[in-house]
């Protein structure tokens, strides 16, 4: 190769931004579930509106189109909400709970 010789980038050039799946952030979905487990009602449903919001803005930050920001956070609320499952089914056969 000649030294001299320029090298142009090309939008083909451009490395595109793949963000770490939503519904593989252990600390993120145990977070939320644990948040949601000592809300209730109305506090409840805005933090898990501001909660989705941000991880939307996140996602578009990153460039993501809104079909995969879609798929994205409802993979997220599927995660937190098998979370929530499982911590209520573990408190259930350690006994903590009467069923």
């Amino acid at each position: 190769m000649a030294a001299n010789q320029s090298v142009k980038a090309t939008e083909s050039d451009v490395s595109t931004i793949v963000p770490f799946p939503v519904a593989r952030r252990l600390t993120a979905i145990r977070t939320a579930a644990a948040e949601l487990e000592d809300l209730h009602g109305a506090e409840a449903l805005q933090f898990w509106r501001r909660r989705c919001r941000a991880l939307a803005d996140e996602l578009f930050a990153c460039g993501c189109s809104e079909d995969e920001v879609r798929r994205q956070v409802m993979d997220f609320q599927g995660e937190v909400q098998a979370e929530l499952q499982h911590r209520h089914l573990s408190r259930v056969s350690q006994g903590v709970m009467s069923q």
